[in-house]
């Protein structure tokens, strides 16, 4: 579809195509009044205020936003939002349908605006109502936001401690098998055995050198996070290595958590959980997916149902206080009820977390290479297997605790953790809310770099590839250290 913008309209694309993508996927914009035109005018009197007009089949209609007097440093961003909102409801109004329950929400931390007004001293049932009103929010996801964020407030830092307290992420890069979803920096370990090991030195030098400067000026680490990939796909060997090095240089005092990616159960065995469990390791996330065998093979998972049983019962046996299963709805070829069967076999484990991912269709990955073969699903359906999810969770005493959002998301929802209460993730809250420095270890894996006072971000990442992350090695080193001397 092409959609033509007046010249207002053409100079704001970047801030509206989201929102038009919203009802008019992949709709391409030209500068022009065609027989379907969108105009945008935006302007300040009393009140900052944006109209937004349509042009289309020998009719017009408009929809007309006003917010409230700001500071002009504040004014940008205010044009912005109400652009986005009169374009929502202007197209919503021609449509007649609202294809996102978060509105203009489409950014990929929603909760960071309710920390914002909460910060500003505002209350949940106020903050609820401005999110429906100036957002375009439906009042389930007004609900579960300020929901989230109501737990997540006492475990974010105080400026003090942002001065003191960090969190580590280390990232992975091999599987046992590339998933069809996956768009993350993901090896076969089988076919990259070539890989590993100068990948593996290279992780533990940089390690050695960012721990031993984090000791040395004081600072504590509160989390830390083995992801990837999957971790466990090391050998016996290089995973014990792996752990002493971070028992030796990253683990501080002040560390909380220290959680592991076992995602895939046919890498754990009782070796592998006595020998994580012995490093202290108190959060493991053992990660079907899915629990329905036809989807584990048509995914490319190299396991069973049967091995996630036998791993998680095993695992019970060790002292991890928090065992987390992430599952995803959406996943070809499946229905609402391969989900609830999914979420009925995973209360029988009764894990401490579960985290529901809504499957996001990613370049990188080899599912958009095959959409042919595997249709996504209409968005109800998405939405039904969202409640089978939520259900669940609240069945075991579960509450969200963290949240996000991606771009091209079934149904337009969220990614969403729940924990029992005490069992929430401390990294991923600090990661997301980006309320704390990140420090990035190994392939693929990003830092941000807060500035206690202002609560700023700096982000870096790491290589994906594992060849130019053992090339440019010393490069990460020195940007890493230079920040910690500036920062701390």
């Amino acid at each position: 579809m092409i959609i033509g913008l007046s010249n207002t309209a053409f100079e704001y694309r970047g801030t509206i195509q989201d929102i038009i993508w919203l009802f008019y996927p992949g709709a391409i914009f030209v500068e022009s009044e065609g027989d379907f035109s969108l105009h945008l005018n935006l302007g300040q009197a009393k009140k900052l205020w944006a109209e937004a007009q349509l042009f289309a089949n020998g009719s017009a209609l408009a929809q007309r936003e006003e917010g409230l007097p700001l500071a002009a440093e504040e004014t940008p961003n205010e044009l912005k939002r109400l652009a986005r909102l009169a374009v929502y409801r202007l197209l919503s109004s021609y449509s007649k349908r609202s294809p996102s329950p978060w509105g203009i929400m489409t950014g990929i931390r929603p909760t960071k605006v309710v920390h914002r007004l909460l910060d500003l001293g505002w209350d949940q049932e106020t903050v609820k109502t401005y999110l429906q009103d100036h957002y375009a929010l439906r009042a389930d996801k007004a609900k579960l936001i300020t929901s989230v964020v109501a737990v997540q407030r006492p475990l974010l830092l105080s400026k003090e401690q942002t001065k003191k307290l960090l969190g580590i992420y280390i990232g992975i890069p091999f599987c046992p098998s590339r998933c069809l979803y996956c768009s993350f920096p993901s090896y076969s370990i089988k076919r990259h055995r070539d890989m590993v090991d100068p990948f593996f030195k290279a992780l533990l030098t940089e390690i050695k050198v960012i721990g031993e400067t984090i000791k040395s000026q004081g600072l504590l680490v509160q989390s830390i996070y083995l992801g990837g990939g999957t971790p466990t796909s090391l050998n016996y060997d290089q995973l014990q290595l792996l752990l002493q090095a971070i028992q030796q240089h990253l683990k501080t005092p002040g560390t909380l958590e220290i959680t592991v990616e076992g995602g895939r159960p046919d890498t754990l065995n009782d070796d592998v959980f006595a020998l994580l469990a012995d490093a202290g390791v108190n959060r493991l996330s053992i990660n079907p997916q899915s629990m329905n065998q036809k989807t584990l093979d048509v995914i490319g998972r190299a396991h069973t149902v049967e091995d996630i049983y036998r791993s998680f019962e095993s695992a019970r046996k060790y002292p991890f206080s928090t065992l987390n299963m992430d599952l995803i709805i959406g996943l070809p070829g499946e229905t609402v009820k391969d989900v609830a069967r999914t979420i009925n076999r995973v209360l029988q484990l009764k894990p401490e977390n579960i985290t529901v991912h809504a499957l996001a269709l990613k370049r990188a990955s080899n599912l958009k290479q095959r959409l042919a073969e595997f249709p996504l699903l209409q968005a109800e359906e998405a939405v039904a297997m969202w409640q089978e999810t939520a259900q669940g969770a609240a069945a075991l005493g579960q509450r969200p605790y963290y949240m996000y959002r991606q771009k091209q998301m079934v149904g337009n929802l969220e990614n969403i953790g729940y924990a029992l209460p005490g069992h929430e993730c401390i990294y991923n809250i600090q990661m997301i809310e980006e309320r704390q420095t990140i420090i990035g270890l190994g392939v693929g894996a990003g830092s941000k770099w807060l500035d206690p006072e202002t609560l700023t971000l700096v982000n870096e990442y790491n290589a994906k590839d594992p060849k130019q992350y053992v090339e440019r090695l010393d490069e990460y080193i020195v940007r890493k250290l230079k920040h910690l001397k500036e920062i701390f």
